[in-house]
């Protein structure tokens, strides 16, 4: 398994670091530690940045080394360029198969989310599952697990092919959320909703079973992991809105789940 880790070197990517660490111990995986920064202006940085940037990148590799991976299992990149589009071209060239980045809830950010801007490009808008790590989540493996879902897919179920590849998925028990349960489950959605059941209830979950909230995002924080259907922005605005009447503040780490069909 390919595994992106981005790094800006701040106390949540390090924290983030650590989660990646304690969540693939033992495991067959491949981390690429990745800092994207854009180009420098004019001739005042005569390389100096990266230079610097590449040290701090050693410090992240050491600290997944002294946590028990090899160096062969760990390679950084420095790039300076376009944001997404530096991501984008990563993932297609390392073959990555996972995104994770660390995320602090101090700031408010301009999206109305518990996220930035470049944070919720990186969910929406790259064929990559993501795992998010707020600062606050505790280095545990993950034993229950939330997906929150509408039954809204109606044809390719292959967003879920990466929880085959997560390592504590058969020792974590999962919930489902029905969302919008004020509207009629039509015949398509139900249809979907039996799908969905099918396909969940095949990844060796140690349980899976339907819960029911009018409270929907308050409980969240009650898992080890919430789940979340990456093209599903009205989930979003549930889960992770800022505003005052948020349900919640996200304190475990959020699976965003990508289709994974190769480009």
């Amino acid at each position: 398994m390919n595994i992106v880790l981005l790094s800006d070197f701040s106390s949540a990517s390090t924290h983030m670091l650590e989660y990646a660490a304690m969540l693939f111990k033992n495991q067959k995986v491949n981390f690429t530690i990745l800092h994207i920064k854009a180009p420098c202006k004019g001739e005042s940085c005569s390389g100096k940045c990266g230079v610097v940037f590449s040290q701090n990148l050693k410090k992240d590799q050491n600290l997944l080394i002294k946590k028990g991976y090899h160096t062969n299992q760990l390679q950084t990149k420095f790039i300076e360029g376009a944001y997404i589009e530096s991501i984008r071209s990563v993932i297609t060239e390392d073959q990555i198969d996972l995104i994770m980045l660390g995320n602090s809830n101090k700031g408010a950010y301009s999206t109305g989310l518990f996220f930035d801007k470049k944070t919720l490009e990186i969910i929406t808008k790259v064929k990559c599952s993501v795992v998010l790590v707020p600062e606050e989540a505790t280095i545990d493996l993950p034993r229950t697990a939330l997906l929150p879902t509408d039954f809204s897919i109606t044809s390719d179920y292959s967003i879920f092919n990466i929880l085959t590849s997560l390592p504590f998925v058969n020792q974590t028990h999962l919930s489902l959320l029905p969302t919008g349960l004020n509207k009629t489950l039509g015949p398509n959605r139900k249809h979907s909703k039996e799908l969905i059941s099918k396909v969940i209830n095949s990844l060796e979950f140690k349980s899976v079973k339907e819960i029911y909230s009018t409270n929907k995002a308050s409980c969240i924080n009650g898992f080890d992991l919430v789940m979340v259907l990456a093209k599903n922005l009205s989930i979003f605005q549930d889960l992770f809105s800022s505003s005052i009447d948020s349900l919640c503040r996200p304190e475990v780490p959020i699976l965003f789940l990508h289709d994974s069909r190769k480009l």
